[in-house]
């Protein structure tokens, strides 16, 4: 209280009245003029517009004066969330809530569960539903959804979520139809029941503190917020991921050099929402392996959406195997803080990686292992096969990018221009993608051939191709590939095919006794090409003539001579025994008079050098006194030379047709032990296995078995193949396969197979014998002749009592030698 000077009255006494009970009192100001009224509202105290009225009577020195204030007399109201759907929902789905709420009437301390409100009057009130979205860009949208007075203090609302309607509606709370959505529950003020102040609609748009009654105190148990990850919603919108089909290929050709460089592969897509609307700024993540490799997951480089929702993501191909790529696309929401508003999406797709191949010969060569080549004058080397010999093969397969290609078949083609059908065939290895083919490998080639000729073609330069060739079936090659991913490839190798020679003595220069001074010497060598007995026509032939000086041998002279078409090359010269031309007159440089031809084929492109060193031996002859021959020449030597060669080669074959008798009866005589076993006791098992280990050791010893661990087949194939059809193979196999019932199988042993055992083993050894030559002597009703047969007389036949009787006899008559 204060004068009209704005001066507070102190210690003045201040009369007041309370109109809800008709209460008054007096109050004494302080040194600030400031009064206090100590007003209970207790709890039984009425609800309504009370007043409170101030009366100063005055005093000497101020008039008095009189005041007043209005004072509702209100409730608490309380809002209880009963219930809500999950806060995760998508288009179709729909978010309902249930609330209670309650006037407590009564202004105590402690909150109770007061009374229910009920209608929009006086004994309830109003609440609105306000829901608050975020856009795209971050922005708040507030929209008031429905206006609800409680039913017996209930309230109730659910709604559609349709994202299309939403995103038509131009005061839609999601203005984009998906996102995360506040739910605020606000009561108005309808007194005796506090709540909130009307809110304006422009309100709705003021971003940060828009709601006054937020600010009020204790406004919290009359106005509701529910977070969109509590009691609140998201509508979570599906996401689609489409990503383009393609073929990719590991490699590509520069158009600048010509040469195949690394391509990567580049997975291009669109991401975009239920609602066919692009998701633009949203990262992209790509992973891909390879079908059928260990070579794991690898990840691409990273990319984003462009502002059509479009994406392009580079994946590099190092190292790759061409095949099939298992490529999956992934988009995360949460990477972008969309967790709640979009979905994850996810999409896998099946890449057919091809590659270009490269073919790579990295040794060829003769035999097995041996590498030989050939240089000409004019610097130019080429590797060297030889005619009708075996040859090798090392190559490999790989893609541009260095991995090897295993598993793969790969044609061999000898001169491919005119020979258009594969030589033979090979497998690269898995792992190193390499071939070591080997021409006189059964496995590698079956034919076991080597370089042969080509028409009339036999020495020359020869074109041998190595060909990858996933397309082609050609007859001898290999089978087209079903889906080949590895484009074909093949590298020729130019090779220089020659011809070894053999040097044979066509004329023979030795001379058992010896030459004379003044004697012709004359020789013939034939040059034949080795493994084809064809003569070689055109080439030089060495021949070198030495003599022996006592401590080595010394070349005199060298005489070179071209084959003709049969191969042939001669020499000659005149024998001047100890003396050797050129040299002093009567020195004797020739000991003993030695002499000898070296013969050497010189080497040329087509043919390989060759040497005879061991010519037959020429030397002075003593002269022959025909007077002092005797018995024992040189051509009674020779024949007898030969004759003992028969007989000794009649008594080797003696020898060896002896021990393949042995042999022979030792094996009757282990299956005739066991005939007789068979025959004469019952215990047909242990008969049968002695049997057959006795065979087992008997062949063993004889390179039947090499391996303890061959099958009962291969025994029997073997000892078919060393008995050289002396028994028949159905026998033995009937043999040997009663012992595997016996051996392996769970059936009974009985008088069934012990007679098909003995029936085989008579059949053997009755075949065995034949062999030895036994039973040719023997007369048997078999080897009766039938050229002359039973005679029949006329009138013959055979009575009812089985007698042989003649038509007209009666055995009964007297015979008295009469007779008609």
């Amino acid at each position: 209280m204060i004068d009209n000077a704005y001066q507070p009255v102190r210690d003045a006494p201040v009369n007041y009245t309370w109109s809800a009970d008709g209460s008054s009192d007096v109050a004494i100001t302080d040194l600030n003029g400031v009064f206090k009224i100590n007003l209970t509202i207790d709890e039984m105290h009425d609800l309504g517009n009370f007043s409170l009225n101030f009366t100063y009577p005055g005093d000497t020195y101020r008039q008095g004066s009189s005041t007043g204030i209005n004072l509702w007399v209100v409730s608490r109201t309380y809002i209880d969330l009963q219930s809500t759907t999950e806060n995760r929902l998508s288009s179709g789905d729909y978010w309902e809530f249930t609330a209670q709420v309650t006037d407590d009437n009564r202004t105590a301390a402690v909150k109770d569960k007061g009374e229910l409100l009920d209608g929009c009057d006086e004994n309830g009130g109003e609440i609105l539903v306000i829901l608050e979205g975020v856009d795209f860009d971050q922005t708040v949208h507030r929209q008031i959804v429905q206006t609800l007075c409680p039913n017996a203090g209930t309230i109730n609302h659910a709604m559609l979520l349709d994202p299309q309607l939403l995103r038509d509606d131009p005061l839609s709370f999601l203005p984009d139809g998906f996102g995360p959505v506040n739910v605020i529950i606000r009561f108005s003020e309808n007194l005796p029941h506090e709540g909130c102040d009307p809110i304006d609609q422009q309100m709705l748009t003021i971003s940060g503190a828009w709601d006054p009654c937020a600010q009020v105190l204790n406004s919290d148990h009359y106005r509701k917020v529910f977070q969109y990850n509590g009691q609140g919603f998201s509508l979570i919108g599906g996401t689609q991921l489409t990503v383009d089909n393609q073929i990719v290929y590991t490699s590509e050709i520069d158009q600048l050099t010509g040469q195949p460089i690394d391509k990567p592969m580049t997975v291009t897509g669109q991401l975009v929402d239920e609602l066919d609307t692009n998701l633009s700024n949203r990262p992209i993540q790509v992973q891909y392996e390879m079908v059928g490799t260990e070579l794991g997951v690898k990840a691409c480089n990273g990319g984003v959406t462009d502002s059509n929702g479009f994406f392009s993501i580079v994946c590099p191909l190092n190292d790759i195997q061409a095949g099939q790529a298992k490529v999956t696309v992934n988009y995360y929401s949460y990477e972008t803080g969309d967790q709640y508003r979009y979905s994850n999406s996810s999409i896998t797709k099946f890449f057919p990686v091809f590659s270009n191949s490269t073919m790579s010969v990295q040794e060829v060569g003769p035999f097995r292992t041996d590498i030989d080549t050939y240089r000409f004058e004019n610097g130019s080397v080429f590797p060297v096969l030889y005619l009708k010999e075996s040859f090798h093969i090392d190559a490999m397969l790989t893609q541009v990018n260095g991995n090897p290609v295993g598993g793969k078949c790969l044609n061999i083609y000898l001169d491919p221009e005119t020979n258009t059908r594969p030589f033979a065939t090979a497998i690269t290895q898995d792992g190193t993608g390499e071939i070591e083919w080997y021409s006189g490998d059964p496995d590698d080639n079956p034919s076991r051939k080597g370089v042969e000729p080509s028409g009339q073609k036999l020495e020359g330069f020869r074109t041998i191709r190595i060909a990858y060739e996933p397309t082609k079936e050609l007859p001898g090659g290999c089978k087209a590939e079903t889906t080949p991913v590895v484009n074909g490839s093949y590298e020729d190798i130019e090779v220089l095919v020659r011809s070894k020679v053999d040097i044979l003595l066509k004329d023979h220069w030795a001379s058992s006794s010896g030459y004379q001074v003044g004697d012709e010497i004359t020789g013939k060598v034939s040059i034949l090409r080795d493994r084809l007995d064809v003569s070689v026509e055109g080439e030089t032939v060495i021949f070198t003539r030495q003599f022996w000086n006592g401590t080595g041998w010394v070349t005199n002279n060298v005489e070179y001579s071209v084959t003709n078409e049969k191969g042939e090359a001669n020499f000659s010269f005149i024998y001047e025994g100890k003396y050797v031309a050129g040299d002093s007159v009567g020195e004797e440089n020739a000991i003993d008079g030695k002499w000898r031809i070296l013969v050497h084929f010189q080497e040329s492109s087509f043919f390989q050098e060759e040497f005879l060193n061991s010519t037959p031996m020429i030397y002075l002859g003593e002269n022959i006194d025909t007077s002092n021959a005797n018995f024992w020449s040189f051509r009674v030597l020779t024949v007898l030379s030969i004759m003992m060669s028969f007989v000794l080669l009649i008594g080797a074959i003696m020898y060896r047709n002896y021990n393949e008798r042995r042999r022979i009866e030792i094996i009757r005589g282990i299956l005739t032990d066991s005939l007789m076993s068979l025959k004469a006791s019952n215990d047909y098992i242990a008969t049968i296995f002695d049997c057959y280990k006795q065979l087992v050791r008997f062949f063993r010893g004889r390179g039947a078995m090499k391996k303890v661990y061959e099958t009962t087949r291969e025994f029997e194939d073997a000892v078919n193949t060393m008995l050289g059809g002396i028994t028949p193979p159905e026998d033995l196999d009937i043999l040997f396969s009663i012992f595997e019932e016996a051996r392996y199988s769970d059936h009974e042993i009985g008088a069934d197979q012990r007679d098909r055992a003995i029936e085989s083993l008579q059949s053997i050894i009755n075949h065995l014998s034949n062999a030895l030559g036994e039973s040719m002597l023997n007369r048997t009703s078999v080897t009766e002749s039938n050229l002359y047969g039973s005679v029949v007389k006329a009138g013959e036949f055979v009575d009812s009592e089985g007698q042989t009787r003649i038509a007209g006899i009666d055995d009964d008559e007297q015979r008295d030698g009469f007779s008609l």
